[in-house]
């Protein structure tokens, strides 16, 4: 009987052939993938979004050399955030005057091309971040929530 009924199964599975309806086209990639950023992933990243290459200002060169010139001050800067991995804090600073970056790391100022800031050095606590410059004056920075 087990027999009967198993090769009247079979039979009837190898007579019907499974179709199969396609209802709609296949999708490409192009309409699948549409990103925010259309960017050229093989060219080299900016700053401020131009195409100059690394390190170039969109105001010109006038606000790079702010260090070397000596119109940096450390009471234009703005706690942007904390970071904090395996090697310790990091606080990330931003020139209101200029839009330059700079970063505190391991008691040092660093600008966006990782050169030390001659005379400032500082400390990470939390989310307060206390910088000192060579006359020992001390400017204490406080990071804000936005609320």
């Amino acid at each position: 009987m087990e027999l009967l009924l198993t090769a009247l199964l079979m039979s009837c599975a190898a007579g019907a052939s499974a179709q199969v309806a396609v209802s709609t086209p296949a999708a490409t990639v192009e309409e699948l993938y549409r990103p925010v950023n259309t960017r050229d992933p093989l060219l080299p990243a900016t700053v401020f979004g131009d195409q100059k290459g690394v390190g170039k200002l969109a105001n010109g060169d006038a606000a790079a050399h702010a260090v070397v010139k000596g119109t940096f001050s450390v009471y234009g800067l703005v706690l942007t955030g904390v970071l904090e991995d395996s090697r310790g804090r990091q606080a990330l600073l931003r020139d209101q005057a200029t839009g330059l970056l700079y970063t505190l790391k391991a008691g040092r100022l660093l600008d966006s091309k990782k050169k030390s800031v001659p005379g400032v050095s500082g400390v990470v606590k939390g989310k307060q971040v206390i910088l000192m410059t060579e006359d020992k004056k001390v400017h204490q920075l406080n990071l804000r929530e936005k609320e």
